[in-house]
């Protein structure tokens, strides 16, 4: 499972949260290209590829904070 460190603090399922700079590996997979795209997180190993959409995937909602 790749690694990522996350760049804005989120809460996902199920009941986590994950702050500036902390570095996760169980982040929902339909979720991970979304909060790339969103500059959320980024992956440790820049060779890291989005995992394959899954058809008809709903993005979990991610409930972002700025920390400050």
């Amino acid at each position: 499972m790749p690694k990522y460190k996350v760049l804005q603090g989120i809460s996902y399922p199920p009941n986590k949260r994950a702050e500036v700079g902390a570095v996760v590996e169980d982040l929902p997979p339909k979720s991970i290209k979304w909060l790339r795209e969103q500059g959320i997180i980024e992956p440790l190993d820049p060779k890291t590829k989005d995992p394959e959409p899954i058809q008809d995937a709903v993005v979990v909602d991610a409930i972002v904070k700025d920390v400050k």
